[in-house]
This record gives structure tokens, C-alpha cells and sequence, in this order.
């Protein structure tokens, strides 16, 4: 990398205007050619990793009003995603077609050479890449599909020099995705991560190429930091989320790009509900409860609870004798049960949703005047930990190797460790 201690912002492409700091003018996109009106917009410090989207026309018969999200007519034809890592040679046009190799970006017939990654870091990514979308109706698979709808999703150790050398600052650009200025689905896609710009980390090839995926789909960035399409500082895994927000890299805009405007706020799960459906998902799991089923508490006990999802535990509920005692959207998942509980038994329910589905566990407790609350694992003891997954996956350099990380390119305001 060019500087181990500039911060990092993992996943997608793009855009400047007058209110960022923009590396290179939208420019041209590739003079004499039929897509001449094509242009590049990139952002990111001229001395770091930067990130760009294409400029497309309006989608045909795009619609853009569906509360804050905008939509197509249909679900995306495109819902297989396919990750290439071996490499690709493809030829210019004015539509990206991932089934006959035509890309937009591509200024010339080229060949991406192959990213050569270490088997694990590999596994990582893809497992990561599973993960990220797994609430979704997608596939996402590492053989070529060929001639149906996908999305080819591009890992290559070539630069985008290689797609086109008139790009300013190519060798600094670590993704790139085209984008409707509708903010429309772009069918049979193909988008790139150029992973010799970035560190040889599953969690940042993941997350940079979540969202070049995401952004032919039709989303753009987003102000939240824990959503794969943020430029912000986060120092966790990144997963879609189902909350409304601004568009914007650095600062709140519309959405949209090229000086569009297709919406004026964004919802990443509420966008990719739409437009390619949910599945029905890996429910929750519940890993321990406090009290444990059969102790003996007090009245007024606390219930605590460690659960895990593939994705994110989204809400956590616990009724007691049918009568909820408490409802939370984010850890610490500890609910307090009524001082006024009669001795005797009484029946406790904890419900475990995602975004998707839920997990169920009853227990019974008996309630006694002056039992010690609970303290103990088995005994009911406090669980301190929440036990949520926040999307992704754990790196082979150990763990969250990259807390701090970033959706999409450099910020000389953040040091890492990489």
C-alpha cells in the first residue's frame, strides 16, 4: 500500500461535486467512441486510494417515486451474483452485458488478469460475500453462470489502467461500478475491486465489492456508518441496514449523481428488498438465557439474553405469562420483569427476530420473595455479551482485523492498522 497509516473505506465507486474533494473533474468518458457522453467521477485525496462510478443515462421506464427508495417496475432479472477471481477478457460497448464479457468501463478489448489470493483469504471473502447478502433473494456463486442474468463481480489484480489508461489517477483506484443517473438497475452488470490497491483482507475485498455490487442495483452512499455503502468511519463489520438515511459521502446530499437527483434519502435493505426480493434467511440463534429454565428468582428479576445471526440480531422481546416485559432493537439485551410478580411459576418467552426471521425459547421460573437474583452461567447468570453479528466475516489475519475500516477509498483524517 502506498501509506499503511491513511485510513481505509472499504466498498464501491464514487461520486465528487462542488461540496467534495474531488481527485479529477468528471471528464469524457472515451472520446470518439459511441458512449462519448459516458463520464468518470472518482473522490478520494490525490494521494490515496480512490474509488469511481460510471456515469449512465436514465434507465428506461425507471421509475423514482416509491416512498424514499425509488424502484423499477420488477425485481432485477440480474440476482445471481458471480464472483471472479481467475480472471476475464472483455470488449468495450455501450451496455454492460456480463454474459457476453461487454463492459461499459472497458475502453478497448482488454484482459483483467487473475486474482491469485492465498486459499483461505479466498474462502474468507466468499463466505463474507455469502453473508453480506444472505438476507436477499441472490445468489452468490464462484462459477461463471453464463448465458443468464447476473452480475459478474470482478476481483483482479489489474488496475483500472487496465480498463482504460486515459483514467486519471488509474492506479490509484481501488473499485469501480457503473450507475444510472436514475439510480437504476443495471442488468448483467459487471463491476470491478482492483485488490492489488488494497490490503490482502476477506473483510476490505468484501465490503468494497458489496457495494460496487449494491451500486448496480441502484443504491448509492450512504451517511450511516455501519452500512456497507458509507464513506464513514466504523470501527466494526459493516451490514446492509434497514434504516433511512442521507445519501452522501462525507456529507448529507440527495440521492442521486451527475448533479441527478433520484431520491432524497436512502434504506439499503428497503432499496435491495425491492429490487431483488428477500429470502427467507438463516433465523437467529439464542446461545444462553439468564435465569435458566427452573431457577428459582425474585420478583422484579432480570432477563438476560446472548443470541447470534448470520447477518444481525435486528429486535429481542420477553414476555412474561403472555404480557411483554420488554422489547429492544440494540444490545444491552437485559430486560427487567415487574416487581409485582405474584410467588409462584411463571412462564417466560424469548422471541429472537433478524430480518427475516425469529427463534422462540420458553422457559419456566419460579418466583420466590427474597431469592437471590440470578448470577451464575447455568444458574441464570448475567450474559454480557450480545452475541450480534454485524454482517461479514472474520479475516484470516484473526478476528475484526479491520475495525476502523471505511466503505470506499482513503481518508488522511484516519490511522490503521492494516
Amino acid at each position: 500500500m502506498r501509506n499503511a497509516h491513511i485510513g481505509w473505506f472499504v466498498a464501491g465507486s464514487v461520486l465528487i461535486g462542488a461540496t467534495h474533494h474531488s481527485a479529477a473533474a468528471p471528464r469524457q468518458w472515451r472520446p470518439g467512441n459511441d458512449a462519448a457522453n459516458y463520464t468518470l467521477e472518482l473522490t478520494g485525496p490525490n494521494d490515496g486510494v480512490q474509488f469511481a462510478r460510471q456515469v449512465l443515462p436514465p434507465t428506461a421506464g425507471a421509475g423514482q417515486q416509491l416512498g424514499d427508495v425509488g424502484s423499477l417496475p420488477a425485481l432485477a432479472q440480474s440476482r445471481i451474483i458471480y464472483l471472479n477471481k481467475t480472471g476475464v477478457t472483455l470488449r468495450p460497448g455501450n451496455e454492460n452485458d456480463a454474459r457476453n464479457n461487454i463492459s461499459t468501463i472497458a475502453a478497448s478489448l482488454v484482459n483483467m488478469p487473475a486474482w491469485n489470493p492465498p486459499a483461505q483469504l479466498w474462502t474468507d471473502t466468499v463466505t463474507c460475500m455469502k453473508d453480506m447478502f444472505s438476507r436477499f433473494n441472490v445468489q452468490v456463486v464462484t462459477t461463471d453462470p453464463g448465458n443468464v442474468p447476473h452480475i459478474e463481480a470482478v476481483f483482479t489484480n489489474g488496475t483500472m489502467a487496465t480498463l482504460d489508461p486515459s483514467t486519471p489517477n488509474a492506479n490509484q483506484i481501488g473499485g469501480v461500478s457503473p450507475f444510472t443517473q436514475d439510480c437504476g438497475i443495471i442488468e448483467n452488470s459487471v463491476v470491478f475491486t482492483f485488490t492489488s490497491v488494497m490490503p490482502q483482507n476477506a473483510q476490505v475485498m468484501c465490503e468494497v465489492m458489496a457495494q460496487e455490487i449494491v451500486h448496480s442495483y441502484g443504491a448509492d452512499h450512504e451517511v450511516l456508518p455501519s452500512d456497507p455503502m458509507t464513506y464513514m468511519n466504523y470501527s466494526g463489520k459493516r451490514s446492509f441496514q434497514d434504516t433511512t438515511s442521507d445519501c452522501g459521502e462525507y456529507s448529507p446530499r440527495a440521492c442521486g449523481i451527475g448533479g441527478s437527483t433520484c431520491r432524497n434519502k436512502q434504506n439499503s435493505v428497503a432499496l435491495l428488498r425491492e429490487r431483488v426480493g428477500m429470502s427467507n434467511g438463516t433465523p437467529p440463534k439464542i446461545t444462553n438465557i439468564s435465569p435458566a429454565s427452573g431457577a428459582t428468582v425474585p420478583p422484579g428479576f432480570s432477563v438476560t439474553v446472548a443470541a447470534t445471526d448470520n447477518v444481525a440480531v435486528t429486535k429481542i422481546e420477553v414476555l412474561v405469562d403472555g404480557t411483554v416485559a420488554g422489547t429492544k432493537t440494540s444490545a444491552p439485551w437485559t430486560f427487567p420483569t415487574s416487581a409485582t410478580l405474584a410467588d409462584g411459576a411463571h412462564e417466560v418467552v424469548v422471541n429472537v427476530y433478524d430480518d427475516t426471521s425469529s427463534t422462540s425459547q420458553t422457559l419456566s421460573v419460579s418466583v420466590q420473595k427474597g431469592a437471590p437474583q440470578p448470577t451464575g452461567p447455568g444458574g441464570g447468570g448475567a450474559v454480557v455479551s450480545d452475541g450480534d453479528l454485524q454482517g461479514g466475516c472474520a479475516s484470516q489475519q484473526g478476528g475484526s482485523a479491520l475495525l476502523g475500516m471505511v466503505l470506499v477509498g482513503w481518508a488522511v483524517t484516519r490511522k490503521r492498522r492494516f
